[in-house]
């Protein structure tokens, strides 16, 4: 199982209920929500889906940024080449 975990900010305090929901219906688990962050953590089999699961977070009406904490990278080699390019 591959993790990443980090947070986005929302634009607005207001969409933030929204965007959680969000999250949660990609079967991404929020563990904290707060003012306009929210913490959240992706659990996946391949790097491919984790990464479509990043890339996917910027496109979420409501967010203005996603930052990245942590990311584990115990895959294949050629997994690990098609996540970096």
């Amino acid at each position: 199982m591959l993790v990443a975990s980090g947070y986005v900010e929302v634009n607005e305090e207001s969409e933030l209920e929204q965007v959680k929901a969000t999250l949660e219906a990609d079967n991404i688990e929020v563990t904290e929500a707060q003012g306009v962050k929210i913490v959240f953590l992706i659990e996946r089999d391949r790097a491919g889906e984790v990464k479509a699961a990043l890339d996917g977070l910027k496109d979420i009406p409501g967010v203005r940024t996603v930052y990245l904490a942590y990311y584990s990278l115990e895959c294949s080699d050629q997994e690990k080449d098609e996540l970096l390019a």
